[in-house]
């Protein structure tokens, strides 16, 4: 679904990419793209956001962020800044370096994460620069398979897919990346998908976040009034679960739904992640893989819909019940 505004989510998994004016290198050397690491750490200090993935050509890169309290375009416009006073100092050149503003592609985690950071790591192989993704020095597949350190990237939560211990996760990881590509040509996708990369229910739910973005240097308006306590007592009451196991750590599938049914009401009820995180003791990034678990599961299951119009209808009752004691 294109969409020409850019797509500002908290939680948001995004696929970033930028090129060199008119196609021109933008790395010479080794030292430029050492220049480029050391400023995305220095702004990931400053500006904290999650880096699964990055890989540097020649003339373009691929970054795959997590937004967390700062937006992409700002994050994005220091990176770049930077890297642009820095070349046109270092090759006496002037004006642009880069082509026009970065693309970014907010994408529907729970069904392409591991898939971007795979598509992100084999850009030098499908270019013929190598033969495999661990050949290429800048790119972060070599700290995902222990090779370099892991300096600014997020690693484990990639590699908890794999497996629990790292050095399985490891294997599996590198197995997943050389073997076949089963989700299409996901470069083209995210070419031709404008911003929103996902399915129906995903681009709906993105929209009607957006309302939850606030730009900075604008007052934020007063929270939604969720009564936590009676949506917590409506999901137990729904679903037998006690809530102190709904907010634990359990993985159970009957844990985990309840947790998705909890976190789609107090969505529908205004909340947003941080909300909901501080609710459940999430993180925000596990709340958004979660609700959009959810949105997927609830567009397929009627026994979850019908899970979730029961816990909303509790709800009202709940909260008449908690706010007289």
């Amino acid at each position: 679904m294109p969409r020409k505004t850019r797509i500002e989510i908290e939680g948001g998994l995004y696929h970033v990419i930028t090129r060199g004016n008119g196609r021109q290198d933008i790395f010479h050397s080794r030292e430029d793209h050492d220049k480029f690491i050391q400023l995305l750490i220095a702004q990931k200090h400053k500006l904290p956001f999650y880096l699964y993935a990055y890989c540097l050509m020649t003339n373009h890169l691929h970054l795959l962020i997590e937004r967390r309290g700062d937006d992409i375009g700002r994050i994005m416009q220091r990176v770049l800044t930077a890297y642009t006073q820095y070349y046109n100092r270092r090759y006496k050149k002037v004006g642009h370096v880069l082509q026009g503003r970065y693309k970014s592609v907010l994408c529907q985690s729970d069904k392409y994460f591991t898939t971007l950071v795979r598509y992100i790591h084999l850009n030098p192989v499908k270019a013929k620069m190598v033969a495999t993704a661990s050949d290429h020095p800048y790119s972060s597949h070599r700290a995902y398979m222990g090779l370099d350190p892991a300096g600014p990237l997020d690693v484990d939560p990639v590699l908890r897919h794999f497996g629990v211990r790292k050095a399985v996760a490891r294997r599996r990881f590198a197995a997943f990346v050389d073997g076949p590509d089963d989700a299409g040509d996901i470069g083209a996708m995210l070419e031709g998908q404008g911003v929103i990369l996902g399915d129906d229910e995903f681009v709906d739910s993105a929209i009607h976040r957006l309302g939850e973005h606030v730009p900075k240097g604008t007052r934020k308006p007063k929270p939604p009034d969720l009564d936590g306590r009676a949506l917590l007592a409506a999901v137990e009451a729904a679903t037998g679960i006690p809530a102190g196991e709904i907010c634990g750590r359990g993985k159970a599938l009957r844990i985990t739904q309840a947790k998705e049914t909890l976190i789609l009401c107090g969505h529908r009820l205004g909340a947003n992640m941080a909300e909901l995180a501080r609710l459940t003791g999430l993180d925000i990034s596990t709340v958004t893989r979660r609700f959009e678990a959810a949105m997927t599961a609830h567009a397929a299951s009627e026994e979850r819909r019908g899970l979730s119009e029961r816990v909303m209808e509790s709800y009202k009752t709940e909260r008449i019940a908690t706010s007289q004691v």
